[in-house]
C-alpha cells in the first residue's frame, strides 16, 4: 500500500470516528448479546437500558401497544411488554428502534436508507435461512446479519456520496463493492466494520462473523463463529444482488449462482425464493411497526419488482392504508402525551399488574413490573436506583435480586444487607416492619443510622425509601429506593400512597402463589 492510500484510509477512518452518535448503538448491541446466560437477569438487563432512554420507552410502548399487538391489550410498561412479547422480540424491536434513531439523526438521506433497509433485509433472510436447522441461533444469525455491513453503513453515515460512486464502479468493473471501496476510499468496508467494532469493544462473535470469506475458503465441517460468518455474509450478497438494476429473471439466475456456492457446506433451502419474499414481508411490517415511510428508498423499491409476477403486470396502485395505519384502538385515538405524569406512570403500572395477575403469571414478572413503574414514577424525584432484595434462606442477609437504575452489578456486589439486632436504617426497617425514610444520608442527625459500609460504597448524599415485603408477618424482601437529596422536595404524600399499593401488589402476588403450592 502507498502513501496516498495510506493518507485515503486515515481520512476516511477520522472521518468514521467523528460520527460520534453510532457508538451509543454498539453499547445496546453488546448488552443484547451479553445477556444469554441468565434469562431473570437478561430480561432486567434490557428493561434496565431501556428505561435509561426516555424516549426509547415511550417508542417501543407505542409499538407494543399498535394494532399489530391488539392481542394483549394495553401495555404501559416495559416488563409487561418483555412478559408478553418475549425477550426474543423485545430485543429485536429495540435494537431496530436504535438504528431507526440513528436514520432520523442523519436526515434520511437516500442512500442511508438503502443501506440500512439492506442490513436489515439481511437480518431477516440470515434469521429464515437457518429456521428449524441446527446450524446457528435465529437471534444470533438476524444480529450477525445485521451487522455485517457495518463498514457500508458507517461510510453511508460519515459519506453518504461516496457509496454511490463505489456502487457505480463496481458494476463497471464487475468487482465486489468490498474491492471497489478499497479503490475509492484506500480501505474495504470489512476493515471499517471490523476496526469500529473493535473499538466499541462489540462480542467477539460478532466482529469475528463480519469478515468476508468466500464460500470456497470455508472449511468441510466449520465451526460456530465460521459458521456465523457464512450465514452473514451469505445474507449480505443476496441483499446486494437484489439491489442491482436487473429484470428479475436475471436477479434470480445471479441469487442462484451465489447460493449454489454455499451448497457444499450450507444445507440452502430449496424454496429461497419463498424465503426471500417472506423477508421483505419481515421488512415491511418492520416499517409497519415503526411507521416509517421507506418506499422511496431505491432498494424497496427494487424490492417491489421482486414481488411482482414475471411476465404480469404491476398491481395498480391503490390509496389504501396499511391496517396498522388505518385501524386504532380507543387507547391510541387520542394524540399520546409526550410526558407521562408521575400519577400517570403510577396508575398505569398498577392496571399493568392487575391484568398480568388475571393470567398464569411468573411472580418475577410482577415484581419486574411494580418496580419499573416506581422507577419510572419517581423520575421527577431524581431517583437513582429502585432495588429488590430478597431474603437469603441460608444466610442471615438480604442481598439485591434485580434492580433498576445506576450500577446494578457492582451494587450486588456490595450491598448486602446482615439481619440482626442492630439499629441501622435497614435493620430497623425489616425488624419492625416499617416504612422508613432518611431524607440525606450525610445528615449529622441519622449518620449513626447509616452503616459504615454503606456509606463507603456509595459516598455521595442521597434519600433511601425503605418498603419491607411483609408475608404471613414474615419478612422476606424489601423494596429500596435512592435519590439525589434534592428530589426529597417533589416527594408528595401521594407518591408514597402509590409506592405502599405497589408493594402491596408485590406481597398479594406472592400470597397468591403460595395458596397455589
Amino acid at each position: 500500500m502507498d502513501r496516498t492510500e495510506i493518507d485515503k484510509k486515515d481520512e476516511v477512518m477520522i472521518r468514521i470516528r467523528e460520527i460520534g452518535d453510532l457508538p451509543g448503538m454498539a453499547e445496546t448491541i453488546h448488552l443484547i448479546k451479553k445477556l444469554r446466560s441468565s434469562e431473570d437477569t437478561a430480561i432486567t438487563e434490557i428493561t434496565n437500558l431501556i428505561l435509561r432512554d426516555y424516549a426509547l420507552t415511550i417508542k417501543l410502548l407505542k409499538v407494543v401497544n399498535s394494532v399489530l399487538f391488539l392481542q394483549f391489550g394495553q401495555v404501559t410498561t416495559i416488563s409487561r411488554a418483555i412478559f408478553l412479547l418475549g425477550l426474543e422480540r423485545i430485543k429485536q424491536i429495540a435494537l431496530s428502534l436504535f438504528i431507526f434513531e440513528q436514520l432520523e439523526a442523519h436526515h434520511t438521506h437516500p442512500l442511508i436508507l438503502d443501506v440500512i433497509s439492506q442490513a436489515f433485509f439481511g437480518g431477516f433472510f440470515a434469521k429464515r435461512i437457518v429456521h428449524n436447522l441446527d446450524f446457528v441461533e435465529e437471534e444470533e444469525a438476524f444480529i450477525c446479519a445485521l451487522i455485517h455491513p457495518l463498514g457500508k453503513i458507517l461510510v453511508a453515515f460519515a459519506w453518504p456520496e461516496k457509496i454511490f460512486e463505489i456502487h457505480n464502479l463496481s458494476q463497471d468493473e464487475q468487482i465486489s463493492e468490498n474491492s471497489a471501496a478499497v479503490k475509492v476510499l484506500g480501505v474495504s468496508f470489512e476493515e471499517i466494520g471490523i476496526t469500529m467494532a473493535s473499538e466499541w469493544n462489540f462480542p467477539p462473535r460478532i466482529v469475528q462473523s463480519m469478515h468476508i470469506i468466500p464460500p470456497t475458503n470455508y472449511s468441510s465441517e466449520p465451526g460456530a463463529v465460521e459458521r456465523l460468518a457464512m450465514v452473514a455474509h451469505l445474507a449480505t450478497e443476496i441483499s446486494n444482488e437484489l439491489v442491482l438494476d436487473l429484470e428479475k429473471k436475471k436477479r434470480k439466475e445471479k441469487i442462484s449462482a451465489v447460493l449454489s456456492g454455499y451448497k457444499e457446506t450450507f444445507p440452502v433451502p430449496e424454496n429461497w425464493e419463498q424465503v426471500i419474499s417472506t423477508s421483505i414481508q419481515d421488512l415491511n411490517n418492520l416499517d409497519a411497526e415503526f411507521n416509517r415511510k421507506m418506499a422511496t428508498s431505491f432498494f424497496r423499491i427494487q424490492l417491489e419488482e421482486w414481488s411482482v409476477p414475471e411476465g404480469g403486470p404491476k398491481p395498480e396502485e391503490e390509496n389504501v392504508e396499511h391496517p396498522a395505519e388505518a385501524l386504532q384502538t380507543i387507547d391510541t385515538f387520542f394524540p399520546v402525551e409526550t410526558e407521562d405524569s408521575p400519577e400517570t406512570v403510577f396508575t398505569k403500572g398498577i392496571h399493568d399488574i392487575n391484568s398480568s395477575v388475571l393470567h398464569p403469571f411468573a411472580l418475577e414478572d410482577i415484581v419486574r413490573i411494580a418496580l419499573e413503574t416506581i422507577h419510572r414514577g419517581m423520575k421527577t424525584a431524581d431517583i437513582s436506583n429502585t432495588l429488590f432484595f430478597v431474603k437469603d434462606t441460608k444466610k442471615s442477609q438480604m442481598r439485591i435480586r434485580f434492580g433498576f437504575g445506576e450500577s446494578i452489578k457492582d451494587y450486588q456486589k456490595w450491598f448486602v444487607i446482615e439481619l440482626g439486632e442492630g439499629m441501622d436504617i435497614f435493620n430497623s426497617s425489616l425488624n419492625k416492619s416499617a416504612d422508613l425514610i432518611v431524607r440525606d444520608t450525610h445528615s449529622p442527625r441519622v449518620k449513626h443510622l447509616i452503616p459504615v459500609w454503606y456509606r463507603k460504597y456509595n459516598p455521595r448524599p442521597c434519600y433511601l425509601i425503605l418498603l419491607p415485603i411483609v408475608v404471613s408477618k414474615k419478612v422476606i424482601g424489601l423494596v429500596c429506593l435512592e435519590g439525589e437529596t434534592a428530589g426529597v422536595a417533589i416527594i408528595s404524600k401521594g407518591h408514597f400512597n402509590y409506592l405502599k399499593i405497589l408493594r402491596d401488589q408485590i406481597v398479594l402476588a406472592i400470597t397468591r402463589l403460595a395458596s397455589k403450592i
